[in-house]
């Protein structure tokens, strides 16, 4: 015969367990939302710098568009991003920019391909991406 006091340590082990396993799930939500979402700005700083290094290239008397995309392939290379398949958007002749005028150097790649959890149930964004502009410098 199993007494009462036996009987209620059960049910209270049990409800510890339960109450265990429903934090455990919310904490690991939140461990992987805040591994993704320091991943995600980490990326998002980094396009931003390669944009901004790229312009900044850009905008000088000397600069042509291989000089430019040879910047964004060693930038992007550095960062770990040189295979996600990012899209670059520049003057079609940055030599040829008057100087005085602006000119914009824009990079974006799909985050799907960057992710690192790939948890789905956060919500992310489908591109990240940065456009600076400068304007074009001269003698």
């Amino acid at each position: 015969m199993e007494c009462s006091h036996c009987n209620r340590f059960r049910i209270r082990h049990g409800t510890a367990v339960l109450e265990l396993a429903v934090v455990m799930i919310i904490l690991m939500y939140l461990t992987l939302g805040a591994v993704e979402y320091g991943w995600m700005f980490l990326k998002q700083e980094q396009i931003a710098n390669a944009a901004r290094q790229a312009a900044r290239l850009a905008a000088t008397p000397s600069a042509t568009n291989s000089s430019v995309t040879s910047e964004i392939t060693t930038l992007m290379s550095g960062y770990g991003l040189a295979s996600s398949g990012y899209t670059t958007t520049m003057p079609s002749n940055v030599a040829s920019v008057t100087t005085g005028s602006t000119l914009a150097v824009g990079i974006s790649l799909s985050y799907s391909k960057i992710g690192i959890t790939h948890f789905t149930m956060l919500p992310l964004p489908s591109t990240l991406s940065a456009t600076v502009t400068m304007e074009k410098e001269g003698p």
